[in-house]
């Protein structure tokens, strides 16, 4: 029989093996994590706002919950917004998807983001096409929660110089005592050579977002049924022109919440066309709806939209004031 002397190193080793399997079998199946039950509980009425910041991106935090993310990676190209509730709720599709999310449904459609369909006949919106590609970047956060974020983007063929330049400004306001923020999204467009450049005519493509189906919902499928509405009181709109264009309902949590999108009235071709889909929620107020655009060299074109994602019900009135605050805004510096 071992002596006593074997028996207790053979015990905590015994203990260590035990206690390292059961470390991993609770990271498999998600036992004692406490950022997991955390996540389900409410927050506290206090805020308590934060910043989490890399190379490539910069995320507004309540709670150590994201209320919104920016991500600016140059791997990625394409720079896009996660947007969500001061709660923590994700009302944008994540992006880069979570393990066991479907990736066959247009993956290439990233939350809040800009993408031109085609450029001189060159296809940039879907996943694997040309870059777009953040060159530079420069992020002014405050206390407040509020942030400035300049970009400069480069649209190009690969290993080839770029045909447009951009100027992205995006300004993101505080949360205020309800939750309710706006990104106002300026965007102008160069030509990088000395040739004019065409947008090319697409019934979609520029300002899109994509809504989380497991927050907002399927309109074909009645879960979560969040609806369309847009400045013309119409909650059909595809194809359609409108000064805005809103998608409202209800999170999982019970709390009423939305999303509008403003078209600035100095847009050209201003009141813009928009796409809207049911079956996955998504819209965009697509420039080249109806025609080409072209962009002569030595020339810019500058367009200005306003997001505003709110708590707390919305209809045609409130949203028509705040399409008025944003109208009446000046220009970004």
């Amino acid at each position: 029989m071992p002596s006593k002397l074997l028996l207790a190193p053979l015990r905590a080793y015994l203990a260590l093996i035990i206690a390292l399997a059961l470390a991993h079998l609770s990271a498999k199946v998600g036992l004692g994590q406490p950022a997991t039950e955390d996540a389900r509980k409410p927050l506290p009425a206090t805020r308590n706002f934060g910043w989490r910041q890399t190379e490539t991106s910069v995320a507004l935090l309540n709670h150590g919950r994201m209320v919104w993310e920016h991500v600016h990676d140059r791997k990625i190209g394409k720079p896009y917004m996660r947007i969500g509730l001061i709660d923590g709720t994700e009302l944008t599709r994540p992006s880069p998807f979570p393990e066991g999310y479907p990736k066959s449904d247009h993956t290439w459609h990233r939350a809040l983001w800009w993408s031109w369909k085609a450029i001189n006949g060159i296809n940039f919106w879907e996943q694997n096409q040309p870059g777009t590609d953040p060159v530079e970047v420069e992020i002014t956060h405050n206390d407040d929660g509020s942030v400035r974020i300049g970009l400069t983007i480069a649209y190009h063929l690969p290993d080839q110089p770029p045909l447009v330049n951009e100027e992205r400004i995006i300004t993101v306001s505080a949360p205020d005592a309800k939750g309710t923020y706006h990104i106002d999204w300026q965007a102008t467009f160069i030509p990088a050579g000395d040739d004019n450049v065409v947008f090319n005519k697409n019934s979609y493509g520029g300002m899109a977002i994509r809504m989380a189906a497991e927050c907002c919902g399927n309109a074909d499928t009645g879960t979560q049924p969040w609806k369309f509405l847009d400045s013309e009181g119409r909650a059909n709109f595809n194809n359609q022109a409108a000064r805005w264009a809103a998608y409202l309902g209800t999170t999982p949590n019970g709390q009423p919440a939305g999303v509008a999108m403003f078209d600035h009235p100095d847009n050209p071709r201003h009141p813009s066309w928009w796409q809207s889909r049911s079956h996955y929620p998504y819209l965009n107020p697509s420039f080249t709806c109806k025609e080409d655009y072209t962009l002569p060299a030595g020339k810019s074109l500058t367009l200005r939209y306003r997001i505003l994602v709110h708590q707390g019900a919305a209809d045609t009135e409130r949203l028509e004031q705040e399409w008025n605050a944003f109208a009446r805004a000046p220009t970004a510096d």
